[in-house]
């Protein structure tokens, strides 16, 4: 299930106990991210759910999802401004969670719901043969799908670093992800590695 986000809201980064809300970093238009069912070709039940976070993810065993009340349609929860996808409420770091240091994505319950159940569009199943789904115009895009921003991250990040003991100053230069310092736009569905192949992890 792929899903377009708009948007992208600023990053909040972790520092140990010290967590600090940025202005614009991390901000930018449009990103593609999904989740993945893994059925049983033998049962045709559920075994396992991935979901995107950035630029990975993970694998989810079934007996670990959470389902909606009453229902076997499984929970997916999305980060605050980074739309990174989770099986369960909680923070979760990009970054070294072994010295507290990274990225927050801060995911909890909202009234702010999407039944993808509902709602969706099957817009390709080349193995059902050609002709059987017709691909939308869209799916076709190869190009950015929102503009390149850069940002004048270093002074901000400059600030936060110079704020820690020297001994942990010039490890944590390198822990912060890339895309602090600039995003380029997201390229769409076909263009990553998971649209033909497996899951990358």
């Amino acid at each position: 299930m792929w899903i377009f986000c708009p948007f992208n809201g600023p990053a909040t980064l972790k520092i140990g106990l010290l967590t600090v809300p940025m202005n614009r970093i991390g901000e930018h238009v449009g990103d593609w991210e999904h989740f993945t069912f893994r059925i049983s070709n033998f049962n045709g039940e559920l075994t396992q759910m991935f979901f995107s976070q950035h630029s990975g993810g993970g694998w989810v065993d079934v007996s670990d999802l959470e389902f909606v009340k009453g229902s076997n349609k499984p929970v997916v929860y999305s980060s605050k401004h980074g739309h990174a996808s989770f099986p369960h409420p909680g923070m979760y770091l990009q970054g070294s969670s072994k010295l507290g240091i990274g990225v927050r994505n801060d995911v909890g319950k909202s009234e702010f719901v999407v039944d993808s159940s509902q709602r969706y569009r099957v817009v390709a199943a080349e193995y059902l043969g050609e002709g059987v789904v017709s691909e939308p115009c869209w799916l076709q895009y190869m190009r950015e799908w929102g503009p390149t921003i850069v940002y004048d991250s270093a002074a901000e990040i400059d600030k936060i670093i110079n704020l820690l003991p020297l001994i942990v100053r010039f490890s944590i230069e390198n822990l912060f992800p890339i895309a602090l310092y600039g995003e380029e736009g997201p390229t769409g569905p076909k263009e990553k590695d998971n649209w033909v192949g497996d899951e990358i992890c």
